[in-house]
């Protein structure tokens, strides 16, 4: 008995389905990852979802780096307009990450989705930062027919962005890349629906001890500029005999360089409170800095917990604990008499987020986030052929 048109159709939907499998086992897809212009300015966020991408590509999967910039310059004009010096809007450039980050990050296909044509097919991942919901709402009103992944790195953006009366299933999504357990826990007691998969981050190779001996600096990074002053004109006042220290404040600087100013200096002043993990401040005990720390609204778990915070660095509630404590620390360290837990306990720090570690937990990561999708798409299949076979008899 011949198949009606009804189930010619349904061979039609059949097939699709059985070439989405096929290219989903084959790995012959594509991995969209939504970022936003940096800009060229370090920013936490973006380094982790490029690192993600980057590993990825090495490892042969298609990636690609999706923006949104409506009125960008096409090639030509710009190249015009920097041939012939005129001004040059920077609202219509796609600066990107290659100054701070590195050539090989810049290098990744880039696609301009509000320009280009944005091809997407149902084998297709699209990973999007907890933060872009209004990308949620349009992506599902579209009917974008991939696998849609948030990348969940801080979840007080979750909070920021989503109206009350919205949550992600609300957009369709079911599925998130946690950047550590806690943000997981977050998550899920608000979204119990969602499975995450953690990929804790990864600190890159440069970030390691220096062969040449480290000098009195002390380095402070903060995301608030009014912290300098409140951290170095106190100390120096009620300091004066310890003028000689230098202070450096580390901001916008590329990766290798500022690699270079943790390898030579002795001390990390560090401050941020909102952190979701604080990876610069494990950067600097990696390179043998004494880290004279804030403690974060949330702990991040390289440094304890509510209960116990560990003796990885010196921890501090209060902005005016700064000076005291600077000088206890700089007295030690001048008389090579570093508490003997200190360094042991930075020692167990610096062997985390290991690029070896990484390496291994990404690719179990994907491994599952394509299984799962395999698992997801096969009772389509198997429902659309039952149907088929009923409608032969």
């Amino acid at each position: 008995m011949k198949l009606t048109t009804m189930g010619n159709k349904k061979e039609i939907v059949a097939t699709r389905i059985e070439t989405t499998l096929r290219k989903l086992k084959e790995k012959d897809f594509t991995m969209f990852f939504y970022v936003v212009d940096s800009k060229n300015k370090p920013n936490n966020s973006m380094e982790y979802i490029y690192t993600m991408a980057l590993t990825l590509k090495n490892k042969g999967y298609n990636v690609k780096m999706c923006y949104q910039l409506e009125n960008e310059y096409d090639k030509k004009e710009y190249e015009k307009l920097m041939s012939e010096k005129s001004p040059i809007d920077e609202n219509r450039v796609f600066v990107g990450v290659g100054k701070w980050l590195g050539k090989e990050y810049a290098d990744i296909p880039h696609l301009n989705v509000a320009k280009d044509e944005w091809v997407i097919a149902p084998q297709d991942f699209l990973f999007i930062p907890e933060a872009l919901s209004s990308l949620m709402l349009q992506t599902y009103k579209r009917k974008i027919p991939c696998k849609r992944v948030v990348i969940l790195q801080n979840f007080e953006y979750v909070t920021d962005y989503i109206p009350v009366n919205a949550h992600w299933a609300t957009f369709g999504i079911t599925d998130a890349i946690s950047i550590s357990d806690q943000q997981s826990k977050f998550v899920k007691s608000v979204f119990p629906y969602v499975k995450t998969m953690v990929l804790p981050p990864c600190v890159p190779d440069i970030f390691r001890m220096p062969v040449n001996e480290k000098k009195m600096v002390v380095n402070i990074i903060t995301k608030n500029a009014d912290d300098i002053n409140r951290i170095i004109k106190p100390f120096y006042w009620r300091y004066p005999l310890l003028r000689f220290v230098t202070f450096r404040a580390i901001s916008d600087e590329s990766r290798a360089d500022f690699a270079e100013r943790l390898k030579e200096s002795a001390i990390t002043v560090w401050v941020d409170e909102r952190t979701n993990i604080g990876l610069a401040a494990v950067e600097a005990i990696r390179c043998g800095n004494i880290v004279i720390g804030k403690i974060p609204d949330n702990i991040p778990e390289w440094m304890g917990d509510d209960t116990h915070i560990y003796d990885n660095g010196i921890w501090f509630a209060k902005m005016s604990q700064i000076p005291d404590i600077l000088s206890s620390v700089i007295t030690s360290w001048m008389k090579d008499d570093v508490p003997v837990e200190l360094t042991d306990a930075m020692e167990v720090t610096s062997k985390m987020y290991r690029q070896e570690d990484w390496n291994t937990n990404i690719e179990k990561v994907f491994d599952e986030l394509v299984n799962d999708r395999i698992k997801e798409i096969e009772p389509m299949l198997e429902s659309v052929k039952n149907n088929a076979k009923k409608d032969e008899e």
